[in-house]
């Protein structure tokens, strides 16, 4: 059974590698019948379920695992990106804070933690964070634009994203697609 667990395992970070989420998700929903309360299974469907949208059934996976096994670092940063995401202003403050007061912060690199700290600064003002929404509709229309074929629209959505909110990294690596593209 430990073969299979592994493959399952193996599988489904394949599929995620490869943003085949709902392929991800089958692999570790298999592995969860057999290991239902494993830090793997908690962590990784946890992550899928957020790459797939599904909020509310990232954050049961990664609240478990947290319960089960502790706050850590790495706990702590996956909940505070979830509140951050989810618009909760105040948790994500309180999440960023927890992850860079922990000991492991200090071994995660420099502009891991300048991130966290930026994160941090956004989500402890109100002003900052409501910017920092503002960029994430922003982020949504500059897909739009692009899904629609409209290059010069979706540059424009995803530049203003990453200005209302400079961690806003998939603005800015979409914004870096579409100027690397341009001939």
């Amino acid at each position: 059974m430990k073969l299979l667990d592994s493959l399952a395992e193996r599988m489904g970070m394949n599929a995620y590698a490869l943003g085949k989420f709902d392929g991800a998700e089958k692999w570790f929903r298999k592995l969860e019948r057999t290991e239902p309360d494993s830090i793997r299974v908690l962590r990784n469907l946890g992550v899928v379920l957020l790459a797939r949208g599904d909020v509310a059934g990232a954050e049961r996976y990664l609240r478990r695992e947290e319960e089960l096994y502790g706050e850590t670092y790495r706990r702590h940063r996956s909940l505070a990106d979830l509140a951050y995401s989810a618009g909760d202003r105040k948790e994500a403050a309180r999440r960023y804070a927890a992850a860079l007061a922990d000991p492991d912060a200090r071994s995660a690199d420099a502009s891991e933690r300048s991130f966290l700290q930026t994160r941090l600064e956004i989500a402890s003002e109100e002003a900052k964070f409501a910017a920092a929404r503002r960029g994430t509709e922003r982020f949504a229309a500059g897909e739009a634009a692009r899904d629609r074929g409209d290059q010069d629209a979706a540059l424009a959505e995803f530049l203003a994203a990453a200005e209302l909110d400079p961690t806003n990294w998939p603005a800015m690596n979409n914004a870096g697609v579409i100027l690397l593209s341009r001939p």
